[in-house]
């Protein structure tokens, strides 16, 4: 029986489990990260795929990086203990961050997944396919073109695009998932403090990227499949797929318009960290 009147004390991990002078190494990694934005930062502008931003791991890495660069902008080399811990603080709630963007990350490549692969291996044969004088393809007065629709020649390359499609997405899915397997346990127990923690973000910030890229991916290909599967139902079924199919491209190209202005944003941030010694604005950028 356990005592359940005893109080049981959890002693809190240790700001830092390295030898020597905290304040000093972080500073340093805080002068290491403004080094890595200073190619990209003296650009007027910048886009979604623009290279030197993608060498700095796009939004999701900028967004850590700036984090971290903020600490000692002028590079005095000189921290307080204060600040250290309240710069350690911070730090911990961006993993808690990072780690549930990859929670959702895994969840929605999952679905993606999960729904991908029956497709894949369905045989579609199996099923019922349309005949053109069907009552709910318009009988003997269907049109002359969903008579056509079935020919082999047709169907056998609506069945390569579709499921070459579909393994695209399986493929975008598992890497995703993968990603997000290793990441969440990087930032949460496997480094065992804050610090080191940050060390390693400073050196891994490319990657992070790469678990959006996927997620969206398995989605799309998901959805760009759909068309062509349904070819071999009808061609009632394939022309609707194509509804949630151009989604994919039309949701594209907003989430593109908005991710490029995010990454202006950002780099407005870097540019005013990196030239006025950290006199930055707190909330919103002024022009």
């Amino acid at each position: 029986m356990l005592d359940q009147g005893k109080s049981h004390r959890v002693r809190p991990t240790p700001a830092s489990l390295l030898p020597g002078d905290r304040n000093a190494r972080l500073c340093a990694m805080a002068a290491e990260t403004r080094e890595k934005l200073k190619a990209w930062s003296s650009q007027e502008t910048t886009s979604t795929f623009d290279k030197l931003f993608e060498g700095v791991g796009a939004h999701e890495g900028v967004g850590g990086l700036l984090r971290i660069a903020v600490l000692d902008p002028s590079g005095s080399g000189q921290l307080t203990d204060e600040e250290a811990d309240r710069f350690l603080a911070e730090s911990s709630l961006l993993f808690e961050e990072i780690c549930h963007f990859m929670n959702i990350a895994a969840l929605v490549s999952a679905l993606a997944f999960t729904v991908a692969v029956p497709l894949a291996v369905l045989n579609l044969d199996g099923l019922s396919t349309f005949d053109a004088i069907d009552a709910s393809l318009g009988g003997a007065q269907s049109p002359g073109w969903y008579k056509v629709w079935h020919r082999a020649r047709l169907l056998h390359a609506t069945h390569w695009a579709g499921h070459l499609l579909l393994a695209l997405s399986v493929y975008a899915a598992f890497n995703a998932i993968a990603l997000c397997f290793v990441m969440i346990p990087s930032y949460s127990f496997y480094l065992p403090d804050v610090e080191s923690r940050l060390r390693f973000f400073v050196q891994d910030h490319d990657k992070i990227q790469n678990v959006w890229a996927y997620t969206y991916g398995s989605v799309a290909l998901l959805l760009l499949s759909l068309p062509f599967l349904a070819a071999r139902i009808s061609p009632v079924a394939s022309m609707c797929a194509l509804i949630p199919a151009a989604s994919a491209f039309t949701v594209f190209r907003a989430l593109l318009s908005r991710a490029d202005y995010m990454a202006n944003f950002q780099l407005d941030i870097a540019r005013r960290l990196l030239a006025d010694g950290g006199e930055v604005f707190r909330g919103e950028v002024v022009s």
